[in-house]
């Protein structure tokens, strides 16, 4: 039984080291120094989205709006740029686009009461609607060339994208172990009765996650943008299944059934990387799609199979 537990809490971690070293040997392209720099941009975009679903289903909640945020944050950016708006403005009312619709869905799931995972999915609908309004469907690009570096540049040849999402993962994890505020979402997360009778304001800290997630997916919207140099109205959209796999497969990670930033980077890297594999291979997207999906069901079932014994003793 111990090496039950000890593979349901190192499980993802040996699947991701022998992923890489198996993709290694067999794949030359994929130990290449292009390709190692291809998985960090790759991973960034992922990460900081993973990363915002992290902070709401860490407290029980949902937000299946991520993707919808980061393309109508790429929209917004890319209006103020077109517009003379300049750079700073343009980040500056993206990352204000994000944190105004976690706000509402905060307010509508925490203070209002609506189930979330309708809540979130209505406000997703809405906004990829507000997008095809605003564009007509049509890519804006002819973005500024300066505007490039935030999704293509690099720094000491690192992309740079990455070092952000490192520094905004770093920030966030600490928030949550450190920081008063981010024990008590631990504590909602963990039972929400219990922590509303200790006296922490559950609504509250419900919709702090909820700006947290919309200032994620903003983020990770500027990034989309700017390493595509357009914006459209469905950009974002392919990221949610793999955020939301990537939070699920973290959750399976070291603290089995607790969702935490770590276990989230992790669980991206084993999207990344596999898809990443998959591609050299030539595999079709469909198979990839198939595969992802049952390294999310082994990742889930493995979690709940030790997370039973654990509490069973048998």
């Amino acid at each position: 039984m111990r090496a039950l537990v000890f593979a349901g809490k190192y499980g993802t971690l040996i699947c991701l080291f022998a992923m890489i070293v198996v993709f290694s040997i067999l794949l030359p392209p994929f130990r290449s120094a292009n390709n190692l720099l291809n998985l960090l941009g790759q991973t960034a975009i992922l990460s900081i989205m993973a990363a915002g679903m992290t902070c709401t289903l860490k407290m029980g909640d949902f937000d299946l709006s991520i993707g919808a945020i980061a393309a109508l944050t790429g929209i917004v950016t890319a209006k103020i740029l077109l517009a003379d708006g300049g750079i700073p403005l343009g980040i500056a009312c993206g990352l204000a686009t994000g944190l105004i619709v976690g706000l509402i869905n905060g307010v509508f799931v925490a203070y209002i009461g609506l189930n979330a995972f309708v809540c979130t999915l209505a406000t997703m609908s809405i906004i990829f609607g507000l997008c095809l309004t605003v564009t007509k469907g049509i890519m804006l690009f002819g973005l500024p060339q300066s505007f490039e570096f935030f999704g293509r540049g690099d720094v000491l040849g690192v992309p740079f994208r990455f070092v952000f999402m490192f520094c905004l993962l770093l920030i966030l994890w600490f928030f949550h172990k450190y920081t008063p505020t981010g024990r008590r979402m631990e504590a909602i997360g963990g039972n929400p009765v219990s922590a509303q009778l200790s006296g922490i304001k559950v609504e509250w800290n419900r919709l702090i996650g909820y700006m947290l997630s919309g200032i994620c997916s903003a983020a990770a919207g500027i990034l989309l943008a700017s390493s595509t140099m357009s914006a459209t109205s469905m950009q974002g959209a392919a990221y949610l299944l793999d955020a939301f796999g990537a939070s699920f497969i973290g959750a399976a990670t070291v603290r089995l059934g607790q969702f935490h930033i770590p276990g989230t980077f992790v669980g991206v890297l084993i999207v990344v990387v596999a898809i990443n594999g998959l591609v050299i291979l030539m595999v079709p997207g469909y198979l990839t799609d198939m595969i992802k999906g049952i390294i999310l069901l082994l990742a889930i079932m493995l979690s709940g199979v030790v997370g039973k014994f654990l509490q069973t003793g048998r």
